[in-house]
């Protein structure tokens, strides 16, 4: 099938696809300005010096469940390039904002340090959407438009243009940094009460794909349990465990942060639930996961 003949974030609307537990795991976030148009491949392909595209590889490769996204803003004449380092932890996330002076300025840094520290910390967040249109055509279709909404709507917090965010089927994508919550099949119409939501710190379950800092199962869990009982607050809950039941099926602890309340959600993973066209430029279907929520418990 020609990638001309269909949208595949359309097709994963009309099947009904979950989105949640569909979020890459990362728990650090390198985000670096590039105002230059991103090719498929954007970091490789980009005129960023080789010696910072090696130091970043070697940094993706050292430090784990970390990820780099090129981002840029439409209107940004500045001399200088913006870049963040943000931590996705469960509890206490946090995020640095430096401005360089050019790429090598890096070089000279301390990386894992910074990390660890509390220097250059940005207080307001970060909102990225994905417009990755040469990545697959639904993120430049959906994702543009949802980006020039938000820029209308900032108010302290930024938001950028990102590259490929993962899991294009459920365009626009919509990241909030530092907690690392992934928003899927966002719309403009959504954008004032997802931002109302998040400054209060609260999740939106209709569009929620799930946290970063948790697996796919965890994430599924999750929006189990928020369904279920009601808890919005994003800080309310802190995974515990994850019991692997058999291949199928897992019981995932949670534990209620203001009531000390443990919560264990039994969920069942169906690996080939769904086939479907994950991105606009497949040739053939691939099968996908879905969860199915069987009980929830309170010790």
């Amino acid at each position: 099938m020609s990638e001309k003949n269909f949208f595949c974030s359309e097709l994963s609307l009309a099947t009904k696809e979950q989105m949640f537990g569909t979020v890459p795991r990362v728990d650090i976030w390198f985000l670096l300005e590039y105002k230059q148009s991103w090719d498929k491949k954007a970091f490789s392909c980009s005129k960023i010096p080789d010696v910072i595209k090696k130091r970043f590889s070697e940094y993706i490769n050292s430090i784990p469940n970390s990820r780099l996204q090129l981002i840029k803003r439409h209107k940004n004449h500045e001399d200088t390039i913006k870049f963040y380092i943000g931590v996705s932890q469960e509890l206490e996330p946090k995020l640095f904002e430096f401005s360089l002076s050019k790429y090598e300025d890096i070089l000279s840094w301390d990386i894992p340090a910074i990390i660890s520290g509390s220097s250059s910390l940005r207080k307001e967040p970060l909102f990225l959407v994905c417009t990755h249109g040469t990545h697959d055509k639904c993120c430049g279709k959906f994702g543009v438009p949802l980006y020039m909404e938000t820029v209308k709507q900032e108010n302290g917090f930024l938001t950028w243009q990102c590259t490929h965010l993962g899991g294009h089927r459920f365009a626009a994508n919509f990241l909030c940094l530092p907690h690392g919550i992934y928003y899927g099949r966002v719309r403009e119409r959504d954008l004032g009460n997802l931002i109302r939501e998040y400054r209060k710190q609260n999740i939106c379950l209709e569009i929620y794909r799930g946290r970063s800092c948790y697996t796919s199962d965890a994430q599924a869990a999750e929006y189990f349990l928020r369904t279920s009982s009601g808890i919005r607050k994003i800080p309310s809950l802190r995974l515990k465990g994850i019991n692997k039941l058999d291949k199928n099926n897992s019981i995932i602890e949670f534990v209620s942060e203001f009531d000390a309340r443990v919560h264990l959600i039994h969920i069942q993973r169906n690996s080939s639930a769904l086939e479907n066209y994950t991105s606009c430029s497949d040739e053939e279907k691939s099968l996908i996961a879905q969860y199915k929520f069987i009980e929830h418990k309170t010790l």
